[in-house]
Formats: structure tokens, sequence, C-alpha cells
């Protein structure tokens, strides 16, 4: 018996489960996803891929070969300074341990490893409901519901995932940070110095519970993530008009960092003038877990969403898609309906109970990170922490 597996959510936990059940089991899924296509919108900045979570899951998915074309070894590469543009930390050491990929390139490096059929594009779910004989229905946002009723289904559809209801009513909560990006794409003409700055990792500035965080992406642009603490509804009632680019950058600049440096100021007034996005951040509790559910589980930000402040979400993403295919395809391996049913209930279970003990750790992690990075005394006690593991020869 062939399960009827779905996966909610084209992201890189979803194609990465895809692809894992295919290459080391031969077991197709179907991938539901609200984009039009795979280039209906933008993707997000740029990735480090860790050597012992992501890139290990991108080896046993048999990707390291395509994965290698695309990395940047050269983007781990970390300048740390604070508001006045003094440099603490000037590490230009590249390596492979963490080598930077935008995001764009790794969805679609996914996207290409599994079979084109098996995306279901435009595909926005509104809800999975249970049918009478332990199988899933797949409702739409538009009211129509698909045909078939499916064995397992995984939730990899993100922060408000519509699958996770089937196994807990906990919702993401707003973690005190909020962000404003902006964008440079000409940047090595436009903006010499800018792009002298940044170079070809991040740009990390911290003062006084801000930040901003410019990164150079593969196709040579750079993005800034601005951040700062601030009340849950201050992108809504904070008086700027996050629709206006340029009204952003001048109220940015005017209202919260009057007193940094020229330098960093122009990291947000001299950004592409087409270019902003306010988001607030947010993360689930750092012991989230739930009781098991045959038949459905969740991965990726749908199980764990986390603040960006460890870069662990997507290389803990993609281990959970490691760890639950490798699950998953022994038990789906008895032919018999109801013994079939069984392993994998099993098997979920286990997946779930390593899941959650790993994510524990790094959601802590995470959490600590976002601590030191918006403390009032910034960066001391990150450039503390990163002296702290280069002393212990762990990587940063």
């Amino acid at each position: 018996m062939t399960p009827a597996i779905a996966i909610i959510g084209a992201g890189p936990s979803g194609l990465l489960l895809a692809r894992l059940l295919q290459h080391l089991g031969n077991i197709p899924s179907t991938i539901f996803e609200l984009d039009l296509s795979s280039s209906a919108r933008g993707q997000g900045g740029t990735l480090d891929i860790h050597e012992e979570s992501g890139q290990r899951a991108l080896e046993r998915a048999g990707l390291t070969s395509e994965f290698r074309k695309l990395m940047r070894p050269e983007g781990d590469r970390l300048r740390l300074a604070d508001k006045t543009g003094f440099i603490h930390i000037d590490e230009d050491t590249p390596g492979e341990k963490r080598p930077e990929i935008d995001r764009a390139q790794l969805r679609q490096l996914l996207i290409d490893s599994v079979p084109a059929k098996s995306i279901e594009w435009s595909s926005k779910v509104a809800s999975v409901q249970p049918t009478p004989d332990g199988r899933f229905r797949i409702i739409f946002a538009n009211g129509s519901e698909d045909p078939r009723n499916f064995d397992f289904v995984v939730g990899a559809d993100g922060a408000w995932s519509h699958v996770r209801p089937l196994v807990t009513d906990v919702l993401p909560f707003y973690s005190g940070i909020s962000s404003v990006e902006v964008r440079f794409r000409d940047v090595d003409k436009a903006h010499p110095e800018i792009s002298k700055l940044v170079g070809q990792g991040t740009y990390c500035c911290l003062s006084d519970e801000k930040a901003c965080f410019a990164q150079r992406q593969g196709d040579g642009s750079i993005r800034n993530y601005t951040m700062l603490r601030a009340p849950e509804s201050w992108i809504d009632d904070c008086g700027i008009d996050f629709s206006n680019p340029q009204a952003t950058k001048a109220a940015m600049v005017e209202r919260y960092f009057d007193d940094w440096s020229e330098a960093n100021k122009d990291l947000i007034r001299l950004a592409d003038e087409d270019y902003v996005i306010a988001r607030k951040l947010v993360m689930l509790p750092t012991d989230h877990r739930w009781t098991s559910r045959p038949g459905v589980t969740l991965m990726g930000d749908a199980a764990h969403v986390m603040t960006p402040f460890a870069g662990e979400g997507v290389n803990n993403a993609m281990v959970d898609a490691l760890e639950l295919a490798e699950k998953v395809v022994p038990a789906l391996r008895d032919g018999s309906a109801g013994k079939m049913q069984e392993n994998l209930a099993k098997a979920v279970k286990e997946y779930e109970e390593a899941m959650f003990a790993r994510i524990h750790v790094i959601a802590q992690e995470t959490l600590h990170n976002l601590t030191v990075f918006f403390a009032k005394n910034a960066p001391l006690g990150f450039k503390e922490m990163m002296e702290g593991l280069k002393a212990s020869h762990r990587d940063v």
C-alpha cells in the first residue's frame, strides 16, 4: 500500500522532506503551496547553512554537489561595530562550516530536486480536517477541498500554520523586537563606501537596544535589517508610513538613530527608494511541545518559530525534515494498512520527542542571543560571547 502524504508548505523543510522521502524510500508526496509559482514573491535574505545540521541534511538528500555550486564561504565573514562606528570584531577568515546561500537559491535548488508534478502551486490551505476513517482532508481558502484523503499530513507552513491547530492551540507571540528592512541593489557602483563597510559577509552594529544587520547577498546587493526593542503595536502606531520608503528612512534616522555615526545612518537613509518592509519578530515558547497525534506532525517554523539571532531556524527546519524522513521511511515499508499506520504513529512520536529536546536547547540559545544583542551595553556582551567561543575553539 502506498500512503497518501500531504506536505503543507513549499519552504526549505517541506521541500527537503519531499526530496528525502523520494530519495531514501521512493515514497511520493504532494506539496501544497500558496504561492502562484516559485518566482511569485521574494524569498528574503541570505542564510548560513551549518555543517552539522543543514549541510548534513542536504548531504543525506544527495544535494551536496548542487549546494556547493551556490554556496558562498566568504559570506560567513563578520564585522561587529557599535553606534559610533568603532569596529570591535573583524573576522575575515572564510570557511566552509557555515557558508551563506540566498534563501531563494536554496528554495530553487530544493524545488528542482523534486518532481514538478508533486508541487501544487496556488493552493492556500485554510485547514486540515480529520475524516471518520482516521485520515485527513485538505480545505483551501477559497472553500474548495482536495478530493483525496491523506494518511499523513505534515505542517511545514510557517509561523501561522494552519496544521498546528490539529496538535496544539499554542500560538506564536511577539518577541519584543521589530524590524525594518531596506535594500541596496546596485551598491558597488552607487554606494562603494557602504559596499566596503559591509564587505562580503555581515556588518552587525549594536547599541542602545537597537541594531543594524547588513548582509551581502548572492547577487551582490545588500539587505539591511534595522531592529529595535519596541511595543507590539509599534509598527501600527509609531506614526511612520511604512508604505513610503523615503519617509520611512528619514523618520527612522531622525527618531531612533540620530546619534549613530554618519556611516551607520547611511545604511538606512541611502537605501533604495522603492523597498521597505516592516515586520514584528515572533516566537513560540522555548519549551513548546504537544501530545503526538497519529497521522499529523509539524516541522520548521510551524513547530518552533524563533527569532533569527542564532541562525538556527532554517538549519533546524532542515534537520526536522531529515529526522522525520529517517523515521518515516522504514515505518512505511510494511505494506498492510493497519501495520503501516501503527508504525507511522510510533515513528512520528519518536521524531517529535527528539525534535522537542533538540529545539529546546536551540530556542534557549536564540533567546539568550536576543537579550545580548539588544542589551543596553551592547555590543560588549556579544563581543565577550564571541571571544569566549573562540577561546573554547567552537565555531561561531
